[in-house]
């Protein structure tokens, strides 16, 4: 099987021009993609609009449809496109979110993304017009390794159990040297337990100003 590994490649100003000259679903199915990082199609085509969460802030990747793991990640990018999207299409509860052709799917991207960049080579040295759906998580994957603080935290959101893949786009992409500590964290990925503790010291000020 095709690993994350051997993907293609785009980089997020493309993703944005790719999205931006996108047909209205497949620009949903795009940014869905690039936010989750999730596995195509096997856990893509079985997210189900009842996997969504906390006003379409979050969604499950099941147990039952993942190659390793469920989990339950955030939707950082494309949260409001998605609640947009349910409306639009009127899918009920029990709808999967994107019902799709695969094979038309994947021809339609690299049309599109020919049509955009020509048929150079990506930063992973793969040809444009070999670019597939599932490449999307590669993708997210080099968007989310310099904003993600740990290393187990990303291989939740990817659904990995080991930490090579990881090793493999800081080698790649030139991070190992380049990235600091602070870069590693910005506010959308902040854990629950570090947004606590600056609750916490909030009310403690306020508190003290009281007293």
């Amino acid at each position: 099987k095709k690993d994350i590994a051997d993907g293609n490649t785009i980089s997020e100003e493309q993703v944005k021009k790719l999205c931006d000259s996108a047909k209205y679903e497949y620009r949903v199915l795009f940014m869905f993609l690039f936010d989750t990082g999730i596995r195509s199609p096997t856990e893509l085509m079985n997210v189900r609009v009842s996997d969504l969460y906390n006003d379409y802030k979050e969604v499950q990747i099941r147990e039952e449809t993942s190659k390793t793991f469920g989990r339950r990640i955030k939707l950082m990018l494309c949260s409001k496109m998605i609640k947009e999207f349910v409306k639009s299409k009127k899918l009920s509860e029990k709808d999967a979110l994107f019902d799709i052709n695969q094979k038309s799917a994947n021809k339609y991207l690299k049309r599109i993304t020919l049509k955009l960049f020509g048929d150079g080579e990506s930063e992973a040295g793969s040809k444009f017009s070999e670019i597939s759906l599932y490449d999307f998580r590669h993708i997210s994957c080099c968007y989310w390794l310099p904003r993600y603080k740990s290393e187990s935290a990303l291989k939740y959101r990817f659904g990995w159990k080991e930490s090579d893949k990881i090793h493999y786009y800081s080698e790649l992409l030139g991070m190992t040297d380049t990235i600091s500590e602070d870069d590693m964290l910005v506010d959308v990925t902040r854990t629950e337990i570090e947004k606590r503790l600056e609750k916490s010291e909030r009310e403690k000020d306020i508190l003290q100003e009281k007293v």
